[in-house]
C-alpha cells in the first residue's frame, strides 16, 4: 500500500509517494520537506568523499577500512555539529552555512590563534562560509485533520 499524494506551487504539479498512508501520522507539507531533503543527503556523502577523502580507501583489510568509514563518519557529525553552532549564533538555517567552506575555514582561523566558530559567524557572510541557499523550497498547503476524508473502500 503506498499513499500518493500531490498539490500545484508556481503552477507546477509536485508528485510525492510514500509507505504512510495514514495523513494524521505523515501529513502532506512533511512528505514535501522531507523531499526535498533528499539532495541533503547526496550532499553528505559528497563531503565524506571529497572532504573527509572517503573516495580513497586506505586498504583491503576490513579492520581498516571499518576504521577509515567509522572515522570519517565521526569527523563529520563534528563538522555537523560545529555547523549547527554556527547556523545557531548567526542566527541562520544550518543549510546556510557552506559545509565544504567551514571545513576550509575552522583549520586556518584556528591556526591564525582565533576561535574559529566565532570568526566564521563574524566574517562568514563575507568569506561566503554563510550564504542563502538557493535550494528550491517546497511550500505544501497545511491541510487540518478534519478537512481529511477518507476514501472509500
Amino acid at each position: 500500500m503506498v499513499r500518493q499524494v500531490q498539490f500545484r506551487q508556481g503552477g507546477e504539479l509536485r508528485q510525492y509517494f510514500t509507505n504512510v498512508c495514514n495523513p494524521t501520522i505523515l501529513p502532506l507539507s512533511e512528505i514535501a520537506r522531507l523531499y526535498a531533503r533528499r539532495w541533503d543527503i547526496e550532499l553528505a556523502f559528497l563531503t565524506l568523499k571529497r572532504e573527509l577523502g572517503l573516495h580513497l580507501i586506505w586498504s583491503s583489510k576490513s579492520v581498516v577500512v571499518l576504521a577509515q568509514v567509522w572515522a570519517c563518519l565521526i569527523i563529520a557529525q563534528v563538522l555537523q555539529a560545529l555547523r549547527m553552532e554556527v547556523a545557531l549564533r548567526a542566527e541562520v538555517d544550518p543549510f546556510d552555512v557552506s559545509l565544504p567552506l567551514l571545513f576550509e575555514a575552522l583549520p586556518q582561523f584556528s591556526s591564525a590563534g582565533y576561535d574559529g566558530i566565532v570568526e566564521c559567524v563574524r566574517q562568514g557572510r563575507r568569506l561566503g562560509i554563510i550564504r542563502l541557499r538557493l535550494a528550491l523550497r517546497i511550500q505544501a498547503p497545511e491541510i487540518l485533520p478534519e478537512q481529511l476524508v477518507p476514501l472509500p473502500h
